[in-house]
């Protein structure tokens, strides 16, 4: 099975989970990357890898035009839902490959990406593809994996290990050279610590016991050196860590 039909088959299956997740639906985090966007009235919004919509909801409550694609249909219902609730007119929902988007050069003012770019199975090529239908902010929120190449490497065993359609988390020079190979010019980056319960994580990717068993086992054994960078300990009898996430904002040149 290829990449992209491993994250359809992931998410399909686990749309319900993903759509209630915390880490998804922090408003306060929703706010705070709108916020960084810099977002204008009368500006035109694509967000790319929707999911359950978190992200392109949160701009169309500001009353601006927004696109949300995404290549899983289960997720995009899940959007449609919280759309039709929250009585947004204005917001489109797409079924689309990042790769190949259906719409002309310099489409929308900002286009935005929220934790989906670990996903994708050629990143440089849909940041292309970003770039192309954009015509002024590109905005790339993930989570970012540790600049030791030792402890990226094993940290994204790991992930792959919990989730079949998870390709890779990247280190955040890696992400800052693909935005310079676009020629698009970073205005600024923050960081950003989202804590992390093991068994939820588990959870949410719907990972079988005999694979979670697994990892908990490698999460323990990197403890005492933090050998995957995402600074494992027990709080309160519970395994815990903590993702590096970042916001990254780019202005097109």
């Amino acid at each position: 099975m290829g990449i992209k039909e491993n994250a359809m088959r992931q998410f399909a299956k686990q749309a319900e989970v993903y759509s209630k997740a915390n880490i998804f639906v922090d408003g306060f985090h929703l706010s705070k990357i709108v916020e960084k966007s810099g977002l204008k009235k009368d500006q035109r919004i694509l967000d790319i890898a929707t999911g359950s919509g978190f992200l392109a909801l949160e701009f169309a409550k500001r009353g601006n035009f927004v696109v949300g694609c995404d290549i899983t249909h289960e997720m995009l219902l899940k959007a449609r839902e919280k759309k039709t609730n929250l009585g947004l007119d204005h917001l489109d929902l797409l079924l689309s490959d990042v790769e190949s988007l259906p719409f002309p050069d310099q489409a929308f003012d900002i286009v935005s990406c929220r934790f989906a770019f670990h996903h994708f199975p050629n990143p440089e090529k849909a940041l292309r593809e970003m770039k192309r239908v954009c015509r002024d902010i590109i905005l790339l929120v993930d989570g970012a994996s540790s600049e030791d190449s030792e402890k990226s490497r094993f940290h994204n065993e790991l992930e792959k290990m919990r989730d079949p359609s998870h390709v890779r988390i990247n280190a955040l020079s890696e992400m800052v050279e693909m935005f310079n190979d676009i020629g698009a010019k970073i205005k600024d980056i923050s960081n950003w610590d989202i804590p992390q319960d093991f068994e939820e994580w588990m959870e949410r990717a719907g990972t079988d016991e005999a694979k979670t068993a697994v990892i908990r086992r490698l999460m323990k054994e990197s403890l005492a050196g933090d050998s995957t960078g995402l600074r494992m300990k027990f709080e309160n009898g519970r395994l815990v860590f903590a993702y590096d996430t970042i916001i990254l904002v780019a202005k097109i040149r």
